[in-house]
């Protein structure tokens, strides 16, 4: 008990010396995997080799993932490009590291004046590049955090800030259950676009995962966004006011992987949020759902993701990872 108030007290700590924020580096709350895509979303909760998540909560970081690196890819909307990488590394002893990067590349817009004339045209792309601790503890508990060096560039403006995560995790291995809670997005932007500052996009998330003894899927749920008691629009599509429990179901996302622990996985996902807001009056437009699988071949493993956004945008996301210790033959 005495270890998770210590804990506690240490990430509340965080939480107050953060601001929340919502108009600069919005790129930093795109799923950071194929995976994470496919199960809603949101999902920090979710430990095992998947060294992709180590960038979202470095909580998650285990030996499963030593010397395990993992690439991603999406086309995502609007034609932009998205991409992330991360690896990680044990040190031994309950130490673990992460290397992580991602960026998005919003490629090129018609430059207008106010008179909406055409005179050229311009990039925009925004980039991250960081470091992760984790230090397990106690057999169930690892604390962790990671600080990342974020750079944006609109035109001619650009904009630098740095951003931490910090998390701790839950894990029972005799149960199958993980319980996660990260601070994401916390930081100070100390170069701005035009003289103005802006805070990061600052959000608390509250995971668990839970793989059923009785069938071979992994459930996992996440309430996410909870620095903020009300995130959604003030009215929904039919011109009526939210309701207090549209806002509170507004927060969760679901996500279910059938053969968790097998060479290949089918991954479904909700998110509530994306589906309320996006969807069509009168017209099914499944928004909010999202689907994919994983496969593993030899030391790679593929997954895929497909997210619905709405009837005119969707998105499809690969993921690559490499076991760098089984390609040597020395994983146990």
């Amino acid at each position: 008990m005495k270890k998770i108030i210590s804990v506690s007290v240490l990430l509340f700590t965080t939480i107050l010396l953060a601001q929340e924020g919502t108009n600069v580096y919005p790129f930093l709350n795109i799923p950071v995997s194929a995976r994470q895509a496919a199960l809603g979303g949101d999902a920090v909760s979710v430990r095992d080799y998947d060294v992709s998540f180590a960038a979202v909560n470095p909580g998650l970081m285990n030996l499963e993932q030593d010397e395990m690196i993992s690439l991603n890819y999406a086309s995502y909307l609007s034609d932009s490009k998205y991409g992330t990488i991360s690896y990680v590394k044990d040190l031994e002893e309950g130490h673990l590291v992460s290397l992580n990067a991602r960026y998005m590349d919003y490629g090129k817009m018609p430059r207008t004046d106010e008179s909406a004339v055409i005179d050229g045209e311009f990039g925009a792309m925004d980039a991250s590049i960081g470091l992760g601790y984790a230090y397990q503890f106690d057999e169930d508990w690892t604390i962790a955090g990671s600080a990342s060096f974020v750079s944006s560039r609109i035109d001619n403006y650009t904009s630098i800030a740095v951003v931490g995560n910090a998390g701790v995790t839950y894990h029972n291995r005799q149960s199958n259950e993980t319980l996660a809670l990260v601070f994401r997005n916390f930081g100070y932007q100390f170069k701005t676009y035009n003289g103005l500052r802006e805070n990061v996009t600052f959000r608390v998330d509250l995971g668990y995962t839970k793989i059923l003894d009785e069938f071979p899927v992994a459930l996992t749920i996440t309430a996410h966004d909870l620095q903020k008691l009300n995130i959604s629009q003030d009215y929904n599509n039919n011109g009526q006011e939210i309701s207090w429990s549209r806002k509170i179901t507004d927060h969760l996302s679901f996500g279910a992987e059938l053969f968790p622990q097998q060479a290949f996985n089918i991954r479904f996902g909700y998110n509530v949020k994306r589906g309320n807001e996006l969807a069509v009056l009168d017209q099914r437009s499944f928004s909010g759902l999202s689907a994919g699988f994983g496969i593993k071949i030899s030391s790679f493993r593929f997954d895929y993701a497909h997210v619905r956004y709405h009837n005119s945008s969707n998105v499809n996301l690969f993921g690559l990872t490499l076991d760098l210790i089984e390609v040597g033959g020395n994983r146990r």
